[in-house]
Parts: structure tokens; C-alpha cells; sequence
């Protein structure tokens, strides 16, 4: 894991210091090893956080052995030994690198060698012969890269800021914040919240030369990968491939040259992953869990102690505050340039810092089984809606299983149904997340994009054509983003196992009902891991609501900082917001009578960030930086 540097283009003397500092802000990505390699026609930098083959043959700028190509690579190839078998016969390989493995699957296939990859990865591959450059970020965007194209050269990194200190000005794109603001939609194409600041988008590569500048090209499509044949598979056997398919991901995540943790929550997911380990035959006491507890009525300490004691295991649990939430608003909002995704996304925070403490490089996290299986509140009102709206003969006794697994009355479960099938725009537990009643009438005539469907149907299934607009557009990407600031923040990977492809294009190609068998969300894992996990975990019915973010956004020291933010002069000078309806908004807030909390988070976000990174220069924020 990394953080990688370029100029490519023309380039002279000056750009190797400009690359050193782009180098230098990123420390935290790669804090083991900081190197530059300076070639006719680029600069390229990378800074390493080791974790496979920790000697010096493995560190970049790597070059291949013609000296023709040099990479920087940001990332973890998990099948790089199979790839590695099957390059030995033509290269002779120095290192026991995944990333040497990457270079030479390049020399022998070109662009086609993403295919053959299974991992998170974004990387830059510079032609010295031709002076050109390839660019390519992983499926599903779990690692990021952005560039600017400026006077006939391309500046790229992991990170924005990095761009920042090479002297590209930080200019707010108001089209992306006003159509964060009005959908909650960001990170699901090429813009930033920075004017000009572009980013590659998962499943995407680009070629850059002088001449033509850069090209890009969609080399994965989800759409594409998932497959109608399995409608007449059974159970028992969609049982099995399933489980196949969950352990060989979570052995191969395993492979590190460093110490391994787990994020473990109380929820199905990160269990699963626990039991999945155990089943590869990697689990063992060397494996540490972390955990995070708000406390109150919302402490997950029983099902976390449960999950963990299921294997002798303890997990370490951390509690997190609502003034822990006010300290690390402005520190997380330097690392994520954009959003913060919210109270979870601050809250795992802790976890990285306990891992850095305790030594641990690598943490395992079980984000993807809810948006590969259907998990969410959402998905299963769009599931029981399409049977009703289709008059299918299962629908009744869905709809009873869906009152049962959520703990609804039938008007209740009959009104979210409803609402699920008339608004795309719905946040994951069934709500509408934001208020797009509260930004100025002609800043929305402006700047906002009106999106009539969020989501195409090309599949003939609106549940389906959710999840993988879920997985490859909306929510993965930009879930994928903020989990890798944090964890890069603390200098320790996070992998994400249930994101491997095999697994994702497995689960969207099974019929529906396999999501919801007996009325329980994401049953056909619950039914591939019988036996192997904790049974009060593993049927536990689906808790929606798992932090306190409303419940904190209404008490004191947050209520005061909210009110001094909206109260603010640079908060109205910013003229997006009606700050007299925002002002009534909260009142209301706090009395109770708005359900969902985000639409303040949002006034939070567009604050700091405008405070941060316009308000003043990039050089008196470095001290943000937590490590």
C-alpha cells in the first residue's frame, strides 16, 4: 500500500523537488520508503508502506528488466502468485513482489493484464521509449487516482492535496457540490469537488502522450459480468459455490508479509469474514480484532464479544464519543478532500489508530456482502415492491417475512415498500437523506443537474440494476474512498475480501429469492457459513440503525458547533444555502421531527471543506495531517 507521484510531459530540473513534496505530503501512505525516479519525458514519485516482499527489490519506482517501462503502483495484487507462475517461464523474476508481477504481466499483455488481475489497485506504467503513460484503477475503485491535464502535462496521485502542492489551484467545482447537496451523488463519475481535478473511475484505464493528451477507456463493466443462466440453479448448490467462492477471497486477502487484524463489528458481515479466515485455514490468535462501541442502547459489545468468542478469540473494543466525533471532523476532512461519509466513517478512525498502535499493517473489513446480496432496508422494500407490482404468487408471504426480519407493522412495512418504488434517491435504511429545499432557487437553476432516474434499468430488474449501480458507481466508490483515507491516514492497509470480483459477479447472476430465503436478508451467505460462525450472529435479524449520528448531531458539543457553523459569516457568504431555512431546518431537527440526519452532516462537510482547502492556503493545513 502506497502513495504514488507524477508529472509526464514536459518536464525539466524543477519538477524533481515538485514531485519530493508531492512525496512528502503523502508520507503517512507510505512511510517505510521515499523514492523518485526521474526519466526523459517524466518524473515519478512513491512512497511505500510495506507489506509484501519488505526488501529493497520489491521498492519503487520499479523499473522492468529492459529498463523500457517503470511503474508506480498503489495497491495489492491478491493472485499475484498464480499470475507469477504463469510469467516464469518468460521473465526472470528478483523480487517476491505482487508488484514486480504487475510489471511483467504488463510487458506480456498490455491493457489486457487488468483482467488477469484480482486486487485494488491503481497504478501508472511510463513508456521511456515512447514517452507515454497507462494509467489503470481497480474495478471497483478501492484505490484512488486523480490527475490534472495542464500545458501539455499530466500531473497524477492518490491524493488531491498532493496536486495542490504542485501548484494546482484549489478552485471548488460548485456543479459537483450542489449535486452532492441535491442527490447526495459524489465520486460516481470523473468530477472532484475541485475545479479541473479529475479522477479515474472504477473499471477504468488511460493512455497519455504528448501529442493527444489523455484517453480514456471503461475496460469493466459490471453490467456486462452479470449472467441470467443461473435461474435454474438450486439452492444447495448456490450454497456451496457461494462458500467456495467466500473462502479462496478471504485466503488470498490473508497473504502479507506483516501483521493481519480484522475490523470486527456486530453485524453479519465482518463475522462472516471472520469465519470465512477460519475456513481458509488462517486464523489464528496472531489475527487481532478491533472493534468500535458508541455505547448507550447502541453498544454492539455483545454480538462483537460473540462473533470473537465463537473462535477463542477476544476483540480489542474501543469506545468512541460524540466529542471524539467533534475532534476528528477537520483532521478527516483534510484526508478525504471531500464527504465524510458520516459517524461510521469517523468511528473507524479508531480502529486504524488502534491498529498503528498495536503494530498491525493490515486490516480485514467486510464491506460488500450487503451491497453483492441485497442487504440493505432498501433492497429488500424493492424486492417485496417488485413482487407485489408483478402480482407474483410469493409476494404475501414475502411481504410477512419482510414484517418479521424488520420487526414492522404491515401499514409500516406497506409505506416504505412505497416509497422505495416511487424514489430512486433513497439513503440505505429507507429514508430520504436530503434537502435540496434548503439551497438557494438559483444557485439549484445554475448548477444542479436534474437526475430523473439514478439508475438505468438494463438488467429487466430494478433490485439488480440497484446493486450494481450500488457497487460500480454509487456507493462502493465513494465507501471505497473514505475507508482507504482513513486507513491511510493511520498508514495501514484495509482490504476488503468480499469485494473480490469473482464473488460480486457470482452473487448478481443468482435469482433474487436467494437473497431473502425465510425473509432474512443476504441468506444464502447466512446459509453457505451454517455450522462454521456463531448461530446468534449469524440469524440475527438485520439491525438498520447501528450509529448514533442524529441522536449526536442533536446534543451539546455538537449542537453548538452546528450552530456556530450556520450561524457563520463564511457560511453565508458562500451563498448556496437559504440560511434562514437552514436555521429552521435544525430547529426542527433537534425538536425530533426529521427523521434522517444527513442533510446536516452535509452543511458540516461543505463548511470545513471550503474552510480548509479555500479559505487558506494548503501549507497552513499540513499540521491536520494526524500522523
Amino acid at each position: 500500500m502506497c502513495g504514488i507521484n507524477g508529472i509526464v510531459g514536459d518536464v525539466d530540473r524543477k519538477d524533481e523537488m515538485v514531485v519530493e513534496q508531492m512525496n512528502d505530503i503523502l508520507h503517512y501512505r507510505g512511510p517505510d520508503v521515499n523514492k523518485i525516479k526521474i526519466c526523459p519525458g517524466a518524473v515519478l514519485g512513491h512512497t511505500r508502506l510495506s507489506i509484501i516482499d519488505l526488501s529493497d527489490k520489491a521498492h519503487q519506482p520499479m523499473e522492468s528488466y529492459d529498463k523500457r517501462y517503470v511503474l508506480v503502483f498503489n495497491g495489492e495484487i491478491y493472485n499475484y502468485k498464480e499470475l507469477r507462475k504463469i510469467l516464469a517461464d518468460e521473465y526472470d523474476f528478483v523480487s517476491d513482489s505482487d508488484s514486480e508481477v504487475l510489471l511483467n504481466a504488463w510487458m506480456k499483455w498490455k491493457e489486457e493484464c487488468l483482467l488477469q488481475l484480482n486486487g485494488m489497485f491503481a497504478f501508472c506504467i511510463f513508456d521511456t521509449k515512447e514517452k507515454t503513460a497507462f494509467l489503470a484503477r481497480d474495478r471497483f475503485g478501492q484505490k484512488p487516482l486523480f490527475f490534472k491535464e495542464e500545458k501539455g502535462r499530466l500531473i497524477f496521485s492518490s491524493e488531491i492535496k498532493a496536486l495542490l502542492i504542485a501548484g494546482v489551484k484549489a478552485i471548488p467545482d460548485y456543479n459537483s457540490w450542489v449535486r452532492y447537496l441535491s442527490t447526495s451523488l459524489y465520486y460516481d463519475d470523473n468530477n472532484t469537488f475541485f475545479k479541473g481535478i479529475q479522477q479515474l473511475k472504477p473499471g477504468e484505464s488511460a493512455y497519455w502522450d504528448y501529442s493527444t493528451g489523455l484517453s480514456r477507456y471503461v475496460y469493466y463493466n459490471l453490467y456486462d459480468k452479470v449472467s441470467n443462466n443461473t435461474d435454474n440453479i438450486g439452492v444447495k448448490t448456490a450454497v456451496n459455490n457461494v462458500r467456495e467462492i467466500l473462502v479462496d477471497a478471504a485466503n488470498i486477502h490473508m497473504r502479507s508479509d506483516v501483521p493481519v487484524g480484522i475490523s470486527l463489528s456486530g453485524g453479519l458481515d465482518s463475522s462472516s469474514l471472520l469465519a470465512c479466515i477460519n475456513l481458509a485455514g488462517e486464523l489464528s490468535k496472531d489475527v487481532n480484532c478491533i472493534s468500535f462501541d458508541f455505547g448507550e442502547s447502541l453498544s454492539e459489545r455483545k454480538w462483537i464479544k460473540s462473533a470473537a468468542s465463537y473462535y477463542n478469540l477476544e476483540s480489542r473494543i474501543e469506545p468512541y464519543t460524540i466529542n471524539d466525533l467533534k475532534a476528528s471532523i477537520r483532521p478527516l476532512m483534510w484526508h478525504m478532500e471531500g464527504p465524510i461519509g458520516g459517524l461510521a466513517t469517523c468511528a473507524l478512525g479508531k480502529v486504524m489508530q488502534t491498529a498503528m498502535e498495536m503494530g498491525i499493517r493490515v486490516i480485514q473489513d467486510g464491506t460488500g456482502l450487503d451491497e453483492a446480496f441485497g442487504g440493505y432496508h432498501s433492497h429488500h422494500n424493492l424486492y417485496v415492491g417488485m413482487l407485489h407490482k408483478n402480482g407474483n404468487s410469493k409476494a404475501q408471504k414475502a411481504l410477512y417475512e419482510y414484517m418479521a426480519n424488520w420487526g414492522v407493522d404491515k401499514p409500516t412495512a406497506l409505506k416504505a415498500i412505497e416509497v422505495a418504488m416511487k424514489h430512486n434517491n433513497v439513503s440505505i435504511d429507507g429514508t430520504i437523506p436530503v434537502r435540496p429545499d434548503l439551497i438557494k432557487t438559483d444557485v439549484l437553476q445554475d448548477y444542479n443537474e436534474v437526475y430523473n432516474e439514478v439508475y438505468q434499468c438494463v438488467l429487466g430488474d430494478p433490485l439488480k440494476d440497484n446493486l450494481v449501480y450500488y457497487i460500480q458507481t454509487q456507493k462502493i466508490p465513494r465507501n471505497t474512498h473514505m475507508k482507504d483515507r482513513v486507513s491511510m491516514a493511520y498508514s495501514t492497509e484495509l482490504r476488503l475480501p468480499f469485494l473480490d470480483h469473482r464473488l460480486v459477479e457470482y452473487a448478481l447472476s443468482l435469482p433474487t429469492d436467494y437473497y431473502y430465503l425465510y425473509g432474512r436478508t443476504k441468506s444464502i451467505v447466512r446459509e453457505a457459513l451454517a455450522g462454521d460462525m456463531d448461530d446468534t450472529v449469524r440469524l440475527a435479524f438485520k439491525r438498520s440503525i447501528q450509529a448514533p449520528q442524529g441522536q449526536w448531531l442533536r446534543e451539546e458539543p455538537m449542537k453548538s458547533y452546528v450552530l456556530d457553523l450556520i450561524n457563520s459569516r463564511s457560511f453565508k457568504d458562500r451563498e448556496v444555502f437559504d440560511v434562514q431555512k437552514v436555521k429552521k431546518s435544525y430547529y426542527e431537527f433537534c425538536q425530533g421531527n426529521i427523521e434522517n440526519s444527513f442533510f446536516v452532516w452535509q452543511w458540516i462537510n461543505m463548511e470545513e471543506w471550503f474552510r480548509i482547502f479555500i479559505d487558506n492556503s494548503i501549507d497552513n493545513y499540513n499540521h491536520l495531517s494526524i500522523v
